[in-house]
């Protein structure tokens, strides 16, 4: 008793005060149309399924099968008791066409006949439950029939007639249902039940329009409606042709009926009657709720406009719409089936050694204290012992220290002993050095335990393979959440398509959620309008929650401001942190603490920004030291216009050609250098050369220095044919200089870089 009062209050509350609240507002600001009551009763319907979840979720027991809607078919006559504990399924649709088995044909005809069903939704009736020795598949009314003949012989086939007769009418049982997806789910519960709605988009198919209407419900059922203007019957296929005839079963009776359709095929005057045992139903087990009548069953087309309706011959309604918009929610039912759960069941981890407890705390202290080859060395021992959970803290925390190899392996060692949240990091590792379906096998493993950050990882995988359709259902589902990074690299992905205004609606919620990266854009965005207290509070934000990117840009803005002493200061904590890694954001509470990827705007990182700014900062203050510590850390993290500074510094203030010429070498293999960038290095290092060849020359003749140079320009001039072959010549012309000058030198190195570059240019 106690229990049904606590479910009648969560009712209540959660469902029942919201309705009468939002209808009693309505009624009372003089509303009358349909789309507010409908909007309220959708509110209060999902506050109740919150607060249902939310008290299912307190209680123990593992989920069961997968469910959108709860479902219940019609009862009919006849029809016998149901375990009033089972739990009917709704499925997505991965199979769309069924074929049927042909009977009462030899194997040796001059042609191939098959016949095959196309539904959007279709009943499941497992093995026993409607005495079948096999699972059933009932189609709905209006389905698609796909009768295909093909003539493998030399004579022409013909297909006189196609006769139909019901031959039984049962009540209608089903364990669940299968619905054809043509869009991912408006929320999921579950990451592990979107791998199924992905298949399902994938294998949506609209149905045809049908050449004849077999109505079933008229007796006897012997003649085909045709619907189109020329008779479709007979068909005659040439030898070697095939044709194919779509017709649409059509029943108004909600039980279960079995038909059987018989064709009659001449060939060279003989005759064959193969037929096909099938089922229909116009029972669909939805209803429309509305807040002024009762619930209303729906025709199979109300919910599919694809499948024939006797009312709209013409298909004018399935022409001028889709399916109508429904909100579509997929989750798992409870152990009782009266609720629905976030996650399915997962897997016990192996039983952990009796010490590991103690050996992991102990390893947690010493990195704390900053002892990490000690707490390496501590969860080592616990690992080895056979612990699974030490095992991944030392995956952790070897990636933590860059070493991703090592990382791999005790990875893969929690993963075999059942730890989740290895599964995602192993994706995320396996994405970073490119292997594909690696990261794909264990962001799925991950997801089918429910851990929504792999679905964010696999949004980036299925971005880079170039299918967005796919990476923005992932990230929207992940979003609703509350994944890290979700609406993030969705907002980033609406900004590449142009979808500003969704973007940037992404791109607030998110930074007011705590995105630090989505802050510093907000903060950008503020910027770019003349907002700059709006700029100053985001960045702010980003910058107190250890954004470099935040502090960078903060920094930057004071100092443009006047206070030029807080702005070097916060330039100088971000560079600080120059090198740290940027494409993952670790989430280091929880157990099943992962590591989500972000996809990024930009390449370049505020660390590099900052220490590139204050080299500039330094060298305008004529401290060459200080300039050449920054310039160094922002070159050697990739940042081409650093390059080329330390390259003018070493060269016009130190003197140093010998380094010039090394960050030269250096620039050639950056990605981010400008076609304008390669133009200026190779005309200066040409300039170079002739001064170190001429007697009159700036400098002493040296063909060897000569020699460093005109391979650097040579290497330019490569660069640059790749984008406009025009520079071929000057290709050319590089490198048969460089071979003279290696043959004056007599240097080695010399040689070996006419060698080189020869060979580049063959």
């Amino acid at each position: 008793m106690a229990k049904a009062w606590r479910r009648a209050g969560t009712v209540v509350l959660g469902a029942a005060l919201p309705a009468v609240v939002g209808g009693a507002v309505l009624a009372a600001t003089g509303v009358h149309a349909w789309g507010p009551y409908l909007s309220v009763t959708a509110v209060s319907a999902l506050s109740a399924l919150v607060a249902m979840v939310r008290h299912r979720q307190r209680r123990a027991g593992p989920a069961t099968d997968p469910v959108r809607r709860a479902k219940e078919l019609p009862e009919t006559e006849g029809a016998p008791e149901r375990d009033p504990g089972s739990v009917k399924a709704v499925y997505d649709m991965t199979r769309p066409i069924r074929p049927v088995p042909v009977q009462g044909l030899p194997d040796d005809t001059p042609f191939v006949v098959r016949a095959a069903v196309h539904s959007q939704l279709m009943h499941i009736a497992s093995p026993g439950l409607l005495g079948n020795s096999e699972a059933v598949n009932i189609p709905l009314t209006g389905h698609n029939l796909l009768v295909s003949l093909t003539a493998t012989g030399e004579d022409e086939i013909v297909l006189r007639s196609l006769r139909a007769e019901v031959t039984d009418r049962l009540p209608l049982l089903a364990d669940g249902s299968s619905l054809a997806r043509s869009r991912m789910p408006d929320i999921a519960m579950s990451s592990d039940l979107l791998e199924s709605a992905q298949r399902a988009v994938r294998a949506y198919r609209r149905l045809l329009s049908p050449d004849v209407a077999i109505f079933l419900d008229r007796s006897p059922v012997t003649e085909l409606a045709e619907l189109g203007a020329d008779p479709v019957l007979p068909l005659t296929v040439a030898p070697g042709g095939s044709a194919t005839l779509t017709c649409a079963p059509v029943t108004q009776d909600g039980r279960w009926v079995r038909w059987r359709l018989t064709a009659e095929i001449d060939c060279a005057g003989h005759i064959w009657r193969p037929w096909w045992e099938l089922t229909v139903t116009a029972s669909t087990g939805f209803s429309l709720f509305s807040p002024h009548a009762a619930p209303v069953p729906q025709p199979v087309h109300k919910l599919y406009p694809d499948h024939y309706d006797p009312g709209d011959p013409d298909r004018q309604r399935a022409a001028e719409s889709t399916a109508e918009r429904f909100f579509d929610l997929t989750g798992h039912t409870s152990q009782d089936g009266e609720g629905l759960m976030s996650m399915p069941s997962r897997p016990d981890p192996d039983r952990e050694p009796p010490d590991a407890a103690e050996a992991i705390r102990r390893a947690a202290g010493l990195a704390r204290a900053g002892d990490l080859q000690g707490a390496a060395e501590a969860y080592r021992a616990a690992a080895e012992a056979g612990s699974g959970q030490a095992a991944y803290l030392l995956g952790r925390l070897s990636q933590d220290r860059g070493d991703h190899d090592g990382a791999v392996l005790w990875y893969e060692k929690a993963a075999a002993r059942r730890v989740p949240a290895a599964y995602n990091n192993l994706g995320m590792l396996a994405l970073l050095r490119g292997d594909i379906d690696t990261a794909e096998h264990w962001y799925r493993r991950a997801m089918d335990v429910g851990d929504w950050a792999a679905a964010v990882g696999l949004g980036v995988l299925m971005s880079q393979r170039g299918d967005e359709a796919q990476a923005e259902a992932l990230w929207r589902l992940a979003g609703k959440q509350g994944a890290p990074n979700a609406d993030h690299n969705l907002a980033v992905l609406y900004e590449r398509q142009g979808r500003l205004l969704e973007a940037e609606e992404l791109f607030t919620r998110a930074a007011e959620a705590g995105d630090i990266q989505a802050a510093v854009h907000v903060g950008f965005r503020c910027h770019e309008t003349g907002d700059q207290t709006g700029a100053k509070r985001w960045w702010r934000k980003a910058a107190d929650a250890g954004s470099a990117d935040g502090t960078f840009y903060l920094g930057l803005l004071l100092m443009g401001e006047g206070q030029v002493e807080e702005g070097e200061q916060l330039l100088e904590r971000a560079a600080e942190r120059l090198g740290t890694p940027g494409q993952g954001v670790t989430r280091t509470s929880g157990p099943d603490a992962a590591s989500t990827h972000r996809t990024e705007a930009t390449a370049a990182s505020g660390e590099v920004h900052a220490a590139y700014h204050l080299g500039l900062l330094h060298w305008g203050r004529h401290d060459v030291e200080a300039a050449v510590v920054w310039l160094t850390r922002a070159a050697g993290a990739g940042h081409p216009d650093a390059v080329f500074r330390l390259c003018d510094l070493y060269l016009n203030v130190r003197g140093d050609l010998a380094e010039c010429l090394r960050w030269a070498s250096f620039a050639l293999e950056l990605e981010g250098v400008t076609v304008g960038q390669l133009e200026s290095l190779a005309a200066w290092m040409c300039a170079i050369e002739e001064q170190l060849v001429e007697t009159a020359g700036a400098y002493e003749p040296d063909p060897a220095a000569a020699a460093g140079a005109c391979f650097v320009a040579a290497g330019a001039y490569r660069r640059l044919t790749t984008h406009d072959d025009a520079y071929r010549a000057a290709w050319e012309g590089s490198v048969q200089r460089l071979a003279d000058l290696a043959e004056r030198s007599g240097s080695w190195q010399a040689q070996v870089m006419a060698a080189s570059a020869e060979a580049d240019f063959q």
